[in-house]
């Protein structure tokens, strides 16, 4: 019994500064988490009190946030000296130990996972907390699908006084930025580095620096920032690689991590007719981010269609009016009187024998203008449809702005939207300037009369100068034949 009051069941976890129980508060008659601190041997009466500041240092930190998808910090108790910290208890598994078990995890599992711990994440930032060690074994995994970071024991309050051990490094160093290898002070920037670490570690079996069981030689890795892409992240390939920039500067806020992880999980409506050149198959849970272009036939807008010689399409004129036709009549009798007279002139001139003069006229009649001919609006092979979901046209404009494979870039355009780059050589030639691209804030979407939307986003390049620019660009989304398509001048 702590505190006379929490009644120890059984141990559920321990870590470097406790042990976490399951426990039951016997006043409130409910089931807790206790973090009981342990106090290692040998310390001196100075190490003993910093051990112990540093758990109330935990304790107000994870007490200044609340939110949903992080464990609830709900009392401190005290027990034969040292500090007992009172927390919510979820019936759950750590990612770590899930991982253990299965090696990997679905990339759309993974970003599920992601976008709630980012929530949350971007709640303890805004409320000046940096929680500096992110890692599969802070993130609990509830039965119900809840997900939740725990384990605040080295989070740093932007405006609290630091506790912090001479030579002491903060953090696991397989989940660590590489500014905090080369000695820089932690930042949310950092956090947002190792929630993509943690997440790679998810979809590819390993952390981004491997697991060098040298420490030293596993942060001279993490220091150079060479990250391999992962091979089995399929669709969050773009968004890992956002998270897992170099430089701080260039890495997503924790906010705008949360959106984008969270966008893929929202399905696409299906439509009513699949066209019959696209095989049917299981929709994805990724719906835009890996969705590859269906070998459908493509789309050639009216202003694009080649031009038919009028001998090729008799029967999309009408006949020729009364004008038009007393004007070939005459024609054809000139030419009749022409050929006539010569024949008399030849025989007058000429004691040559008789011979069979055998000639072809081709009468020509120039084309109207195509101004003045009816014309005719060839169908496309795919009718666009309205877009109702907003979210979906928003998703694809943030995966299209972003570091994803140009080819499947460039099948994200309609046919307006690959003529503004003439082809996919000048598609190719016109990014691959930038050094990266980014995209966010992609909401306000507006509809328009013909079906489509327009969607507003925050756009920001960088050349290989170092030249930044971020400015909003409105695209156009089109829905055709199940697929969402940017259809307006995306440069």
């Amino acid at each position: 019994m702590v505190a006379g009051r929490y009644r120890l069941e059984e141990a559920v976890g321990s870590g470097a500064m406790g042990m976490v129980w399951r426990a039951r508060d016997e006043r409130l008659e409910r089931v807790i988490a206790l973090k009981r601190l342990i106090i290692r041997p040998g310390l001196t009466p100075a190490q003993t009190d910093e051990a112990r500041r540093r758990a109330m240092r935990e304790a107000r930190i994870a007490a200044r946030l609340q939110h949903r998808n992080a464990i609830a910090m709900l009392d401190v108790a005290e027990h034969d000296g040292d500090p007992c910290l009172v927390m919510e208890f979820l019936p759950s598994r750590s990612l770590s130990a899930v991982l253990a078990e299965e090696g990997t995890l679905p990339p759309e599992q993974v970003a599920a996972i992601g976008s709630q711990v980012a929530a949350a994440l971007a709640a303890a930032h805004a409320a000046g907390i940096v929680h500096r060690d992110v890692k599969p074994g802070n993130i609990l995994l509830g039965a119900n699908g809840t997900v939740k970071i725990t384990d605040f024991g080295i989070s740093r309050a932007i405006d609290d006084g630091t506790v912090t051990e001479t030579g002491m490094l903060a953090g696991t160093p397989a989940y660590l930025a590489p500014e905090i290898a080369r000695g820089h002070d932690p930042s949310r920037a950092s956090d947002v580095f190792s929630l993509g670490a943690t997440l790679y570690h998810a979809v590819e079996g390993e952390p981004p620096f491997g697991m060098n069981p040298n420490p030293l030689a596993l942060l001279h890795a993490v220091a150079s920032g060479a990250i391999t892409p992962p091979r089995g992240a399929g669709a969050l390939t773009p968004t890992l690689m956002s998270l897992l920039r170099t430089e701080p500067v260039d890495r997503p806020t924790m906010e705008e991590a949360a959106s984008v992880l969270a966008l893929p999980t929202a399905p696409l409506p299906v439509p009513a007719v699949e066209p019959p050149t696209i095989p049917a198959k299981p929709k994805p849970v990724f719906p835009l981010l890996n969705r590859k272009a269906p070998a459908a036939t493509q789309v050639v807008p009216p202003a694009h269609q080649p031009l038919q010689h009028p001998a090729q399409r008799p029967a999309q004129h009408p006949a020729p009016g009364p004008k038009r036709g007393v004007l070939v009549l005459l024609l054809l009798g000139v030419v009749v009187l022409a050929g006539a007279v010569t024949l008399v002139l030849l025989n007058a001139t000429t004691q040559a024998p008789p011979r069979t003069i055998t000639s072809t006229t081709v009468v020509t009649v120039s084309q109207d203008p195509p101004s003045a001919a009816p014309t005719t609006t060839p169908s496309p092979v795919a009718a666009p449809q309205k877009i109702t979901d907003f979210s979906s046209a928003g998703r694809l404009v943030i995966a299209y702005y972003g570091d994803g494979d140009p080819a499947q870039r460039w099948d994200m355009l309609g046919p307006n939207g690959k003529a503004a780059f003439g082809d996919q050589n000048g598609f190719q030639q016109y990014w691959g300037q930038y050094q990266y691209v980014a995209s966010r804030n992609a909401n306000g979407v507006t509809s328009n009369a013909d079906g489509s939307v327009n969607v507003p986003v925050d756009v920001t390049v960088k050349t290989a100068a170092g030249g930044e620019q971020t400015a909003k660009r409105n695209v156009k989304v089109i829905l055709a034949g199940g697929r969402y398509l940017i259809d307006s001048d995306s440069r």
